[in-house]
């Protein structure tokens, strides 16, 4: 998909999108809420939010949220696992439920649909990788040039997590209009944080002519993004923790980082 894992804007709130009836789905249409696109895909809050809310349906007498939780898990490792031996058009719920000792009718109650299972599967990515807090971490440091070396070498370590899944996301994006709306959230999320980064380096005098902070987080946005980070470290047969020095080289033709 152009520019990356996640990359046109925002779904207007209360835009609906159209689930198939067919295998794998449940419902159509159904509303996609507005801080699903508009929130990180991988933001740990959101996600928090999401379990505590299966959490509230699913608890009663003799269940305990403990259990909700590992529920959870097992069926979204199943559904990863599941994602990169078949592809998402032909990931089969049943498959997955049995993978993960559930019923189908469980999937449904934790993810709604088999979209909104994609979309969790993101989630937890992130959430398991700590990408939002690493980020702020980043942020937080006084530097911008420490800062922004800081938000990159994150962005490599965070594609290095799980790339099969991350190839998968990719592929399916550009094919399937609505995983591209679950999708490009991320994208956006991902280019709004870069910005601010190039924001602090332009205010210390570190933007490069004849660059302006959009053009120039354009640039960085596109040169971090999965794609291309995947492209380089298969053929440099590298890993993708390992490239944050040679992104920091080429950048160096946007923004001054001596």
């Amino acid at each position: 998909m152009p520019g990356g894992l996640l990359a046109q804007s925002p779904v207007r709130p209360g835009q609906e999108r159209h689930t198939a009836v067919g295998h794998g789905s449940l419902r159509s249409p159904r509303k996609i809420r507005p801080t699903n696109i508009t929130s990180c895909i991988m933001g740990y809050r959101l996600y928090h939010r999401r379990v505590a809310e299966s959490e509230s349906k699913q608890a009663g007498p003799g269940l305990r949220a403990a259990g909700v939780r590992r529920t959870r898990s097992s069926i979204l490792t199943a559904a990863r696992r599941h994602l990169v031996e078949s592809g998402y058009h032909r990931l089969s719920l049943e498959d997955v439920a049995a993978d993960a000792g559930v019923t189908r009718v469980t999937i449904y109650r934790h993810f709604d649909s088999k979209l909104g299972l994609l979309d969790a599967i993101g989630e937890d990515l992130a959430q398991q990788a700590g990408l939002v807090a690493r980020m702020d971490d980043a942020a937080g440091l006084a530097d911008p040039v420490a800062a922004f070396t800081a938000m990159v070498r994150e962005l490599c370590r965070f594609w290095d997590t799980d790339p099969e899944v991350f190839r998968r996301l990719i592929s399916l994006s550009a094919v399937d209009p609505e995983a591209q709306q679950v999708i490009a959230g991320r994208e956006h999320w991902r280019y709004q944080q870069i910005g601010t980064f190039v924001q602090r380096l332009a205010h210390a005098g570190r933007l490069l002519a004849p660059f302006n902070v959009r053009e120039a987080a354009a640039v960085i946005g596109t040169v971090t993004s999965f794609p291309a980070c995947d492209e380089v470290a298969t053929r440099l047969r590298t890993d993708l923790t390992e490239l944050d020095e040679i992104l920091l080289r080429l950048l160096t033709s946007v923004v001054r980082l001596d």
